[in-house]
């Protein structure tokens, strides 16, 4: 009996043992899906319990509905208004209407009304409408037209709340538009120009160079977090360029490498209308005044950028010095943070320096070319395996681009020779690599030139074939411009580019085998019904061989020579292809008797290549490149087909510039008009243009002139004398009337 209730204890307490393992388990499964803010403090209300909710401690309260739907209306409204023309050259506060004085002062109001009511719904709602998806991008707008002192107010809402404002979605962007803005408030602020309040009122209001240090001190101590979060790098980036004073990265419209906003953000914004632009502006210029040029900061911008630069410097703890750095280069969202920390090392007098942050990127490059007895073989290896990761990855090779473009020439020189020099045959192939490659090309000397295009000569031609049927032409793209601009080595890369498309006996097909970036032996297979489609690609290698001195550019010429006007206008039909011709026209390299000859080819084909949304601008461009010889041919050739260029729908552009009616009637005054219009001529040296205005016809001067002529002098006695003009008139006999004695004593008598 004893044994029987022993065994059932034992099963029992078996039992419960993989109960309670079962129950961790479920637990630790649980806890690996529950979100991050799971474990933090509940809702009022007590622990535990069913259907309370988390409490996010980051998350920013929702805007009223109400003030919600008065935003929306409000952006409505500024769309609304630049489709009209307002704040877009047209009519507005700043353009010159056409509806007479009272309509004009009637919109002068719109916009500072528009902006007045949107601050004043502002107030008290700031940080809520930051934080919403829909009403943070009004907000950016509205800073583009706010002046200092608004923005000044709007830095104050948002202070104490910076910490969750730099890591939200929404507010991050707003934070990013208001520092960038106030970098320009600082610089007008250092100069002693500070704003004030619009009503005159004595405000205790701080400027925008302590709200700033006031900002940097709620955040500095969270910045080794704050690069690696996917909000705050960016917004850490922009206060980097604001206390240095370095200008924000330029808005071209093109994806920058160290712009403060990531890809994804430009791409979206790029199609958000007018958002970076001030609505209450003519044109289409934003806010932005010194933008390119590097800002004034007060001193104790130095002071703080110290502080960044201390606490920035925690990434290291832990572990090896720069260990830390060189894992935020590699990352894809701290990256970008250090290339603005290694361009703000370079921008100052001293360079970089043994210990910063570029010298522990590159493994103390930095300190072995200040003290080479510093290497080691240690340091060479790490540097060999680190470096040339980072230049491999596509998240960090901007990062390398930004050393190779920042180094001081010693610096550059040693980059070079330890990780690009006898390794080209694998990098310039490589689909991340081949970029880098090409940007460290730009800044080569005529020696390293030369030796560079001797090692590509060395690589094989079917290696250097698989660079052009993998799409991979940077590499001989620089090259060529590199040799274009230092005027050497262009021979051998002729020799280069012929040998690599297999075109030494060939070379009437340069450009139709190098613009669809095709080898000879793929061109030929390619069926006759198959029409090769222009590659980007091809157009700009061609673009820049183009750029070579006479005669290296010869084969490029001929080749476009030998397709006669049939492919020459199917060159001009294409927006890739087209490039090409205006490469050729404008290169100053082109022998002015090769544009000659190539203009006078198309003779008798102007009017049907104008009639083209393409053609018709190429057709302007060889207007433009034409001399006044030239364009006397192009108008005469073209005078039977007037009426065909004023009917066509591009064609009527170009017809416009010809001035036909002119050439028929005075061609003399048509040529002067036409060489005063040649570009690259001082208006001193550009003769007179008659200009066709109606005559009026003479008549005699009688006595009533005469005696109006007197008044008219009388009256313009005390003011500036004006120059007197000698006409000598036809002397021709009046006919005298009788009776008209006392008309004519009259007239004298009112004149006296």
């Amino acid at each position: 009996m004893s044994n029987i209730s022993s065994l059932e204890a034992k099963r029992e307490a078996i039992e419960a043992e993989e109960r309670a393992k079962a129950a961790a388990e479920k637990r630790a499964r649980e806890r690996k899906s529950v979100m991050q803010w799971d474990s933090l403090g509940r809702a009022a209300g007590g622990e535990g319990g069913e259907g309370e909710a988390f409490v996010d401690p980051d998350a920013l309260p929702e805007p009223d509905p109400d003030t919600k739907a008065y935003f929306r209306e409000l952006a409505e409204k500024i769309e609304e208004l630049e489709e009209l023309g307002h704040g877009a050259g047209g009519r507005g506060m700043y353009g010159g209407g056409a509806g007479g004085e009272d309509d004009e002062e009637e919109q002068e109001d719109d916009r500072p009304l528009l902006l007045r009511s949107a601050l004043e719904g502002l107030n008290g709602h700031e940080i809520p409408l930051a934080g919403d998806g829909e009403t943070s991008v009004i907000l950016e707008r509205l800073l583009h037209a706010m002046d200092d002192f608004a923005r000044r107010v709007l830095a104050d809402r948002f202070a104490g709340s910076y910490p969750k404002l730099v890591k939200h979605r929404a507010a991050s962007h707003v934070l990013q538009t208001l520092f960038t803005l106030a970098g320009e408030t600082v610089d007008r602020e250092t100069r002693g120009i500070v704003a004030t309040s619009p009503n005159g009122e004595d405000t205790s209001l701080p400027t925008m160079t302590t709200l700033l240090l006031s900002t940097l001190t709620e955040i500095v101590d969270s910045l080794p977090n704050l690069i690696y979060d996917p909000f705050g790098s960016h917004t850490l980036r922009v206060l980097l360029r604001v206390f240095s004073g370095l200008p924000p990265p330029p808005t071209d419209g093109r994806l920058n490498a160290n712009a403060e906003r990531s890809k994804k953000s430009q791409k979206w914004r790029k199609g958000q209308k007018g958002i970076e632009k001030n609505f209450l502006a003519d044109g289409s210029e934003t806010s932005s005044g010194i933008e390119g040029k590097k800002r004034r900061v007060p001193k104790e911008f130095g002071e703080a950028l110290v502080q960044m630069w201390e606490s920035l410097n925690g990434l290291d703890e832990g572990g090896p010095k720069g260990e830390g750095v060189r894992r935020a280069a590699l990352d894809p969202i701290a990256g970008p943070a250090v290339r603005v920390m290694i361009e703000m090392e370079a921008a100052e007098e001293t360079g970089w320096t043994p210990g910063g942050w570029a010298d522990r990127v590159m493994c103390g490059l930095v300190e072995e070319v200040a003290d080479p007895s510093t290497k080691t073989e240690e340091r060479t290896e790490l540097r060999s395996e680190y470096l040339g990761g980072l230049l491999r990855s596509p998240a960090s090779s901007p990062t390398f681009e930004t050393l190779l473009l920042k180094s001081s020439p010693a610096m550059f020189d040693a980059l070079w020779d330890a990780l690009f020099v006898g390794k080209l045959h694998r990098l310039a192939g490589n689909q991340v690599a081949n970029f880098v490659v090409a940007v460290g090309i730009t800044r080569l000397s005529k020696e390293q030139l030369s030796a560079t295009v001797q090692e590509v000569v060395k690589i094989g031609t079917e290696r250097r074939g698989e660079w052009i049927d993998n799409f991979r032409t940077g590499v001989l793209r620089n090259l060529l411009e590199r040799a274009a601009e230092l005027k050497a080595c262009e021979a051998e890369m002729l020799d280069v580019m012929l040998d690599t498309f297999g075109l030494k006996e060939n070379k009437d097909l340069v450009v139709p085998c190098l613009l669809s970036l095709n080898r000879l032996e793929y061109y030929k297979k390619l069926p006759s019904h198959v029409t090769a489609q222009p590659a980007t690609q091809g157009s700009v290698l061609l673009q820049s061989w183009l750029k070579l001195s006479s005669p290296h550019q010869q084969v490029v010429i001929d080749s476009i020579n030998s397709l006669g006007v049939p492919g020459i206008t199917t060159l001009t039909r294409d927006a890739t292809s087209s490039r090409v011709l205006d490469a050729l026209l404008s290169s100053p390299t082109t022998p002015a008797r090769e544009k000659r000859k190539f203009l006078m080819s198309l003779i008798g084909h102007y009017h049907l290549l104008a009639d083209d949304r393409l053609g018709s601008r190429v057709v302007e461009r060889c207007w433009e490149a034409a001399d006044v010889f030239l364009k006397d041919k192009i108008a005469a050739s073209l005078v039977d087909h007037a009426n065909f260029l004023q009917a066509s729908a591009y064609g009527h552009f170009f017809a416009r510039k010809l001035e036909l009616p002119l050439w028929q009637r005075r061609r003399a005054d048509w040529k002067a008009k036409m060489a005063a219009a040649a570009p690259g001529r001082k208006m001193e040296d550009r003769p007179a243009v008659v200009h066709d205005e109606p005559k009026k016809r003479e008549r005699p001067v009688d006595e009533v002139d005469e005696i109006f002529s007197r008044k008219k002098g009388k009256a313009s006695e005390g003011g500036p004398a004006a120059p007197v003009v000698n006409v000598e008139v036809p002397k021709r006999e009046v006919k005298k009337v009788e009776g008209l004695e006392d008309v004519f004593g009259a007239l004298k008598a009112s004149v006296k």
